[in-house]
């Protein structure tokens, strides 16, 4: 994925967030006014992911150091609390992207999962920020304790849907969930969302569901389903990027709050770049 082009215009990007929270409507608060609004912290999201900065703290320092008379910054605590805060509204821009990815996506669609570790397993007896939620699951690399990523995308990568849930959910449980959006496309999976179930389902809102065959399964295909199916890599691809140049597994947030606001900040980042590149 191509970073962000250094001469993308700071102030275009703005404009558009700005213009686009207007044209929404969107709110904040009714009570003191913040001292970043809606544009400015996307605009910040997005200068996180140009820099490829892993931290809130590393960030507060970047736009002091180089966009000091850009942004007029609170102290650090608030401006971590901001960052959190406004993720609930980036989650409705992001919606808004899965919309127009979905209307300019092909018949073709990939579906995975993407296991997200909230902590090393040696540490899970003594982790406490998402003790509540997270699960013990196990995936091609062993035993981990976190959350899952469910996700559709295009053959070009760009995101159509997805979803978080704790590790224990099954793959095939989620994409029964979105089968109901999904419409006229082929459904690429690995072998673990085989199922007559969801075939069936699938074929009646006029998709194809073609998966991977199991280890015990005849393992006749024509070359065209063999090309449909090599296409699944795309999808790991996608989860490559989210987790190894945007950092999405990680250990630092101290709330459940922050842990999410990460995840959407990360998403967010990843599906405006894919629209500008």
């Amino acid at each position: 994925m191509k970073s962000l082009a250094l001469s993308t215009d700071l102030v275009t990007i703005f404009c558009l967030f700005d213009d686009l929270v207007a044209l929404l409507e969107l709110k904040t608060n009714n009570g003191r006014p913040n001292s970043l609004s809606i544009a400015e912290i996307a605009v910040i999201s997005l200068l996180r992911i140009r820099y490829n900065i892993t931290t809130w703290k590393g960030t507060y320092k970047m736009i002091t150091d180089k966009y000091a008379t850009e942004f007029k910054l609170p102290c650090y605590k608030n401006f971590v609390v901001s960052m959190n805060k406004y993720s609930s509204v980036l989650a409705l821009l992001i919606n808004i992207l899965l919309q127009v990815n979905n209307q300019r996506s092909g018949e073709i669609k990939l579906v995975d999962s993407l296991p997200i570790p909230v902590c090393k397993n040696i540490r899970i007896w003594y982790h406490k920020t998402m003790r509540e939620i997270a699960t013990r699951s196990k995936y091609s690399g062993g035993w981990y304790y976190g959350l899952k990523l469910h996700a559709v995308c295009d053959a070009n990568g760009n995101l159509i849907a997805f979803k978080f849930t704790t590790a224990n959910v099954g793959d095939r449980k989620v994409l029964d969930e979105f089968l109901d959006i999904l419409s006229d496309s082929v459904i690429i999976a690995d072998a673990g969302y085989v199922s007559r179930k969801l075939e069936q389902k699938a074929f009646k809102r006029g998709n194809v569901l073609k998966t991977c065959s199991r280890r015990n399964m005849p393992k006749l295909a024509v070359h065209a389903d063999i090309l449909q199916l090599n296409l699944r890599l795309r999808v790991e691809t996608l989860f490559s990027v989210l987790k190894e140049r945007l950092n999405m597994v990680t250990s630092l947030p101290r709330s459940v709050g922050g842990c999410f606001a990460h995840y959407i900040h990360v998403i967010f980042g990843y599906m405006f770049n894919k629209l500008v590149s």
